[in-house]
């Protein structure tokens, strides 16, 4: 039996959201006799630097992983 446009359930259960973080692709740098990683975010557009590679929590509060393009991948 069809349901009323009122009443019709529609939630994230229905259609679950992705939750995998945008990729960031890093550029390694040495600063200070380490290796570090520079980002530009893909939320605020602004460089951001982090000292390992994974998922990412940036000062801006955006959420990514960083890792480098794979064999075969555009870049």
């Amino acid at each position: 039996m069809p349901q009323a446009a009122d009443s019709a359930q529609q939630g994230d259960t229905l259609f679950p959201c992705d939750d995998t973080p945008a990729i960031a692709r890093p550029v390694p740098m040495e600063t200070s006799g380490r290796l570090e990683f520079a980002v530009r975010c893909p939320e605020c557009r602004a460089w951001h630097r982090h000292i390992g590679l994974g998922e990412k929590d940036a000062p801006c509060g955006a959420h990514y992983r960083l890792e480098f393009a794979g064999k075969g991948a555009a870049a």
